[in-house]
């Protein structure tokens, strides 16, 4: 019996030989575990690579996902922020991904610039360069200066590209679905979910739109911070496939972290502050923040000022989120553990967790006993963010992915912002953002404002209340009230108490068959059998029977409940 490919798969024959070299590669990555499923009647060729011998199970992950190509690089680096779904061991070795591309050539370039835009690059710019600044997976990026002589860069994506990551989100998919459906380890991860929360974050990210819409965004929150600079947006050449923005001209961090020379050229104590309280404001002052601030995205400018470059990943926080975080940090520096925890569940996308509230609460306690008497110099968030959330680990908890995104950018942050400036007090920059956001919680405006736009909504229900009242009370008095109940899982309680009463009614059955059996032999009523009455004998001869058979049929029904009650429990695990 040969493997046949689900509907899921396009049935091109790209689309297989696309499928069975990933299978094929996995396999020879050390992953044979998880393909035996997909290779029923088809002979797998592969070869085991030698440099991997010696490697860790993450290693490999990372080492595979970079030769299968700039898919699953993508989904990689995405994994890396979620530590809570793939542990924090493999998130840090998947954050090592690198993506390995070559440009596309020029011609490719203005071809899709004079489709997008109506011209060739050399009518539009006054320069462009056909040697690209960067090349990535999805893209690469081109200097230009528009005519009014602007610096810029165009970033144009890459041709084919989309169809290419169509066909490997749609293997991803199918891979997903066998490895929920046959590993009950893999399957409590969900990852059929997180495969199509990817393919809507790469959706997103094929679509340049959504990114200028976030630069603009992002420079009208941003427009009076001092000392930050935000690329201005150039609409009129942007569009899906090309996105046109103020060149920045600068030194990123990563370059500033590798040479003394740059290092010299920056007041970094300064900087670092600067760059905290930059994304403290974008978090707790607007709820909008740039969600990747590793050093690759940030530059230092002349002046001693910043700038955030790379919009495509960007967090969002609700009001109520925010409020939830300051009153954790507040129930922390209070000690009280038992309101800190409720805080914390509700950070959670269920709130339910394995093990008991007491450990949970007592391992809160030891983190908060472990940081707070720290001299504030050594207090650090991200070791006390990276402790929560591997304690939400722990207790199988899954931290809000928009809640994650925040965690990891404040660890991002205060991480450089320690690596220029060791002595970094990054509480106290906390502190004032907390505070604003306790009295605002306490401004009565907001809610009467609420209270006022659902003022018509709230005046049309008590204006029909009277009504309401009335219809309720006529059919009380006239008997007409009905009463719906719904139950859950009475079934299962009806069936328990049929199969008691039969259980009941075959052992009084048998019992009364013996008994009477007795009494037959003992009353010595014939006819016999030798001296022994023949009715009494054939009657526990009966009840013999009956017996061996009754235990049979309750050992197989035992073993169906407990198989039942089995896979009920894997789908709870599932849900949760």
């Amino acid at each position: 019996m040969f493997f046949k490919a689900p509907s899921e798969i396009n049935r091109e024959y790209k689309s297989f030989k696309r499928f069975w070299r990933i299978i094929e590669t996995a396999a020879a990555y050390g992953f044979q575990d998880l393909t035996e499923n997909f290779t029923v009647g088809r002979k797998i060729h592969w070869h085991e690579n030698p440099a991997l011998a010696g490697r860790s199970r993450p290693e490999k992950l990372r080492l595979l996902l970079e030769e299968l190509g700039p898919t699953f690089v993508k989904l990689g680096q995405i994994l890396s922020t979620r530590a809570d779904l793939v542990s924090v061991e493999y998130a840090e070795e998947l954050a090592k991904l690198t993506e390995k591309v070559t440009a596309f050539p020029i011609d490719e370039v203005r071809s899709i610039i004079r489709k997008e835009l109506g011209k060739d690059p050399g009518d539009l710019f006054r320069e462009f360069e056909e040697q690209p600044l960067a090349a990535a997976s999805i893209g690469q990026v081109h200097a230009a200066v528009l005519q009014d002589g602007t610096p810029v860069v165009v970033k144009v994506q890459r041709p084919g590209i989309r169809q290419k990551i169509e066909v490997d989100l749609e293997i991803m998919l199918f891979i997903a679905r066998k490895l929920e459906q046959y590993n009950e380890t893999l399957a409590r991860y969900e990852p059929v979910r997180i495969v199509e929360e990817f393919a809507y974050s790469l959706k997103r990210e094929l679509n340049y739109l959504f990114e200028a819409a976030n630069l603009l965004r992002f420079r009208k929150n941003m427009a009076d911070s001092e000392g930050l600079v935000v690329p201005r947006l150039y609409l009129e050449y942007t569009t899906v496939r090309v996105m046109t923005m103020e060149r920045i001209f600068g030194d990123s961090a990563a370059q500033v972290l590798k040479s003394e020379e740059i290092r010299n050229k920056y007041d970094l104590i300064h900087i670092s502050e600067l760059g905290v309280n930059s994304l403290l404001s974008q978090i707790f002052e607007h709820g909008f923040f740039h969600a990747d601030p590793h050093p690759g995205n940030l530059f230092l400018l002349e002046g001693n000022r910043i700038a955030f470059v790379d919009f495509g990943m960007m967090g969002r926080v609700s009001e109520q989120e925010r409020g939830n975080f300051v009153k954790i940090v507040d129930y922390m520096l209070r000690g009280q553990i038992s309101l800190m925890t409720d805080t914390a569940l509700r950070m959670t996308i269920s709130g339910k967790f394995t093990g008991r509230r007491e450990d949970l609460e007592r391992d809160i306690s030891d983190l908060v006993d472990e940081n707070i008497n720290l001299p504030l110099e050594r207090l650090s968030v991200s070791h006390i963010l990276e402790e929560l959330m591997e304690l939400f680990n722990r207790y199988e908890l899954a931290l809000k992915p928009n809640l994650y995104l925040m965690f990891k950018a404040l660890i991002s942050i205060e991480q450089l912002g320690r690596t220029f400036n060791p002595q970094l007090r990054i509480v106290e920059m906390v502190q004032p953002f907390v505070r604003k956001l306790k009295w605002k919680s306490l401004n009565p405006v907001p809610y009467i404002r609420h209270f006022l736009d659902d003022l018509d909504d709230n005046l049309q229900s008590l204006q029909n209340l009277p009504k309401s009242l009335r219809g309720l009370l006529h059919k009380v008095e006239h008997g007409d009230l009905t009463l719906r109940v719904e139950h859950h899982r009475l079934d299962d309680i009806e069936e328990t108490l049929y199969v008691t009463g039969e259980r009941l009614s075959r052992s009084m059955l048998v019992s009364a068959l013996v008994i009477g059996s007795g009494l037959v032999i003992v009353a010595k009523i014939p006819p016999f059998w030798g001296d022994v009455p023949l009715i009494g004998l054939l009657g526990f001869m009966i009840s013999g029977v009956l017996s061996i058979i009754i235990l049979f049929a309750d050992h197989k029904q035992r073993w169906k409940f407990l198989k039942e009650r089995e896979r009920r429990k894997r789908l709870q695990n599932r849900r949760r």
